[in-house]
């Protein structure tokens, strides 16, 4: 297991719900920001309530998750959070430009 594979494995286990989404949230908004200068990404974790929202590729975006569901995702593996992020984005119509060293993590976890 890679060094960044065993972080990401400890975040999962150890993190709080509000604290492991909000680390998924900053990864996901750096990589649409890198894909896409003019992205504007932000995230919110109050009330018991994860919301990712934002615009990106010229499509809005907005993900709401109970923090209980987010602890459902980190159960299911150290990156089934970004992925289940990823795949909704890719319902928006939100495209991955191309492959990234954390994308590679991300979809190597299936």
């Amino acid at each position: 297991m890679r060094e960044e594979d065993s972080l990401r494995s400890y975040m999962a286990a150890h993190l709080t719900a509000t604290s492991f989404a909000s680390h998924v949230a900053r990864c996901v908004q750096k990589q649409l920001l890198q894909f896409d200068r003019q992205a504007a990404i932000h995230f919110d974790c109050s009330q018991n309530v994860f919301h990712l929202y934002g615009y990106t590729q010229g499509k809005m975006l907005s993900l709401l998750l109970t923090l209980a569901e987010v602890e459902e995702w980190k159960a299911a593996g150290p990156y089934a959070l970004d992925r289940y992020i990823f795949g909704q984005l890719a319902a928006k119509g939100i495209s991955l430009v191309h492959m990234t060293p954390y994308l590679r993590a991300v979809f190597s976890q299936v």
